[in-house]
């Protein structure tokens, strides 16, 4: 029996693509795993706290957030199913690098710490599996500094997180999205302020280069969008 079910490559009903994670190939391992299901803005752990076990999203999507000295947020990922949260941490042996709070209402696997060990002891798929996922993570926050670093302007900063969005819907001119994040959390992914965001989102609005309602976002000139990136086309 795995771990999870399987994810086949779908899109979800947030508009993105659904893709397996390889922690969904595990198999023949029976474990003291938990199904527990959290409500929409349910904090699933926090910034410094101590785990007993890692989280498997099986179904929802949920934000991944660090918060700076002075009290600032910013909002690293968005996890998707087939994501590990706090594995990092429980390997470690080291509190919580950061806060896990469900977007949507989620479907989430636990499993404890000890028999996360045993399963990486004995399955060697497993331990690849967690490594693959590991390397994910990092890919994703290098992505992250990349963004923040490499981009002159909060309109760059924008561009490319939306472009980022974007490329888990192949290469379609017009990309429909259902973001499910308010302006202020857009704000937090790159490092700007929510009348910024409202105000850039207007413009690219009035640019006909994207659509914006209740429903999510509709980018209709791609192309247009990458060139405010400064991405490659």
């Amino acid at each position: 029996m795995s771990i999870t079910r399987s994810l086949k490559r779908v899109e979800d009903k947030n508009g993105f693509v659904v893709r397996s994670s390889p922690i969904t190939e595990l198999r023949g391992y029976k474990s003291a795993k938990v199904t527990r299901h959290y409500p929409r803005g349910f904090t699933v752990f926090d910034e410094g706290q101590r785990l007993e076990g890692v989280y498997l999203l099986c179904e929802g999507r949920a934000k991944v957030s660090v918060t700076s000295a002075q009290g600032k947020t910013f909002l690293v990922s968005v996890a998707r199913p087939g994501n590990l949260l706090g594995v990092n941490a429980v390997l470690m042996g080291t509190p919580s690098g950061a806060t896990v709070e469900t977007l949507e209402p989620c479907r989430m696997e636990f499993l404890p710490v000890a028999d996360l060990r045993k399963m990486l002891e004995r399955d060697r798929k497993a331990c690849l599996a967690v490594a693959m996922d590991l390397g994910g993570k990092l890919k994703e926050v290098m992505g992250q500094a990349e963004l923040l670093l490499l981009s002159q302007s909060a309109t760059e900063k924008l561009a490319r997180l939306l472009i980022g969005w974007c490329g888990d819907n192949g290469r379609s001119e017009v990309v429909r999205m259902h973001v499910g994040l308010t302006h202020e959390e857009i704000a937090q992914m790159i490092c700007s302020s929510r009348e910024t965001v409202t105000r850039l989102l207007g413009e690219f609005k009035r640019s006909q280069i994207l659509n914006v309602s209740r429903d999510g976002i509709v980018v209709r000139n791609r192309k247009a969008l990458e060139m405010l990136a400064r991405c490659e086309q």
